[in-house]
């Protein structure tokens, strides 16, 4: 019965897809085209991450589907060169697609010598990976140079950090540990695609207003974008682990669920708990209905396979009905629930093409389960943002943060609010210095703590500025700049900055008291959900 509705899906899917086509005569806005831009990328970026794992795996296994795996992989790669080419050109897809092919046939590499126990060998991948890593750093740093060479390179290595953790714990049989990694990994490369993306826009505002990405109905759209996706290829893993009879099936699955309850915490920050546990259970009921039909597709039950089949069906029911209570006034509970039928018809007829030992077409239907969960997640986030339009508005959201201090006093103000510090600004030689991570933090920046340099790194609003210690320059998007003559410190444990260089180096401002040692900061930054 699913076999008939899966394929029914894939012709409703491919209705779906020709739609933008038949509709090209509508004029995109730069800010829509911005947009767009930014989950195209979160959803590339996410699947390289995802599928770069599960190929690595089925290499290391000697798995019946590691080619077609990889080839899936590939395509990926085509795809991520398909969207550069449509925004820089031939050339530059040119240079860019066969690095970054050969810094995924090296992942594949790692695994094959793991999987052969060949140390030499695979010390060479991971030597091949580390130099390919730079290499795309570069590539990126000469295409977005405001982004800055050093972040880059640091985004570049924890990508492959992270994928080789997920695999060494895998070899290791800690299935647990390879998992973490993997959802890591996951995040992290959405999280890089983010960074170029708000940096293409920055570099083309004739064709992309970067205020279309920077918005809270924007945030929302690309958060449940990538829990959404997440969720459509770990299913897809899970469920081909169940088929395998895999020893990490039970982890696997586990995956599945930690993504079920981020996507329950992220609806309940919407609707409140008490709706956050209704989806909840609605989603976990659709999670476990997914596993029961792979269970019965391993077991060739096709009475088991009809029940999971027939309580999948409920389960959407169910969470289009949830949506449609939810947002009354714009939710679309039929399109939501063709959309989620569309979907997992897409699943389904993967994992049936896996027991036939159809791999293309598996992979084939994977990948397309995969992309037809970012129009679920545009459907979901412009009913949420319809509904509540104060909250997600479709326009940049900025807040002002004032921050006062005292010469000599611990105590801070953000905003009126009181903040007790461990050590209190001072005056030294005619510098006023304040101490960098509680004054950043309180404006709503990200401070990290570079032991290996003795340097502090702030993140905010898509900038970064580094401060050595002892030094009276400072690192901002890549770029030095001169202090002006007064260095970082380190007093008592904290890292203190002249204010001035603060100042200079953010596009803070900060005003002086003449005789009382008051210092007055004041921050506009871009509000994020």
């Amino acid at each position: 019965m699913m076999r008939l509705k899966g394929k029914l899906a894939l012709l409703g899917l491919c209705l779906v897809l020709l739609m933008p086509y038949t509709a090209g005569a509508q004029a995109v806005s730069t800010r829509e085209a911005a947009a767009e831009l930014r989950v195209r990328l979160d959803a590339l970026f996410g699947e390289h991450a995802l599928l770069a794992v599960f190929a690595m795996q089925k290499r290391y296994d000697g798995a019946a589907d590691r080619e077609q795996a990889a080839e899936e992989l590939g395509k990926n790669t085509e795809r991520l060169a398909a969207t550069l080419r449509s925004t820089y050109g031939e050339e530059a897809a040119k240079t860019f697609e066969p690095l970054w092919s050969s810094y995924v046939e090296a992942l594949l590499n790692y695994a094959q010598a793991a999987a052969a126990g060949d140390e030499t060998a695979r010390m060479q991948a991971a030597n091949g990976l580390e130099a390919y890593a730079k290499e795309l750093a570069l590539f990126w740093a000469r295409l977005l140079p405001d982004l800055g060479a050093v972040g880059l390179e640091e985004g570049a290595k924890r990508h492959t950090d992270l994928m080789l953790q997920a695999f060494d714990a895998y070899a290791d049989k800690n299935y647990a540990a390879a998992y973490k990694s993997m959802r890591e990994a996951y995040a992290h490369a959405v999280a890089s695609a983010d960074l170029l993306a708000a940096g293409m826009a920055a570099q083309s505002p004739d064709r992309f207003d970067a205020s279309g990405m920077k918005t809270r109905k924007a945030d929302l759209r690309a958060a449940l974008g990538r829990l959404l996706g997440e969720h459509a290829l770990t299913a897809a893993f899970a469920m081909q682990k169940s088929i395998d009879g895999a020893s990490d099936f039970d982890q696997a699955a586990a995956a599945l669920n930690e993504n079920a309850e981020d996507l329950a915490a992220a609806v309940a920050s919407v609707y409140g708990e008490p709706s956050g546990a209704t989806f909840r259970t609605a989603w976990t009921s659709r999670t476990r209905c997914i596993l029961d039909y792979a269970k019965a597709a391993a077991s060739k039950d096709e009475s088991a396979r009809t029940i999971a089949a027939g309580n999948l069906e409920k389960a959407q029911a169910e969470l289009a009905q949830f949506f449609a209570d939810a947002n009354p006034q714009h939710g679309s509970k039929l399109e939501l629930l063709n959309g989620l039928n569309t979907q997992i018809g897409q699943v389904t007829l993967a994992l049936d093409h896996v027991v036939l030992g159809e791999y293309a077409a598996a992979y084939a239907n994977m990948e397309t389960a995969y992309t037809q969960m970012l129009p679920i997640a545009d459907l979901l986030a412009q009913g949420i943002s319809d509904q509540y339009p104060d909250r997600f508005p479709d326009a940049p959201a900025s807040v002002r943060k004032t921050v006062t201090m005292q010469v000599g006093e611990t105590e801070l103000t953000v905003n009126g609010q009181t903040v007790r510090m461990d050590v209190s600004p001072s005056l030294q030689e005619g510098v006023i210095y304040i101490p960098l991570r509680v004054v950043a933090e309180a404006v709503g920046a990200t401070v990290t703590w570079d032991a290996a340099t003795n340097t502090t790194q702030l993140a905010w609003d898509g900038n970064q500025a580094s401060f050595p210690i002892g030094s009276d320059q400072a690192e901002v998007n890549g770029r030095k700049k001169s202090g002006g003559g007064a260095s970082t410190i380190m007093q008592d444990g904290r890292v203190m900055v002249p204010i001035d260089v603060l100042c200079q180096m953010t596009g803070w401002k900060a005003e002086l008291g003449k005789d009382d040692g008051s210092i007055r900061l004041t921050t506009t930054v871009e509000e994020r959900s």
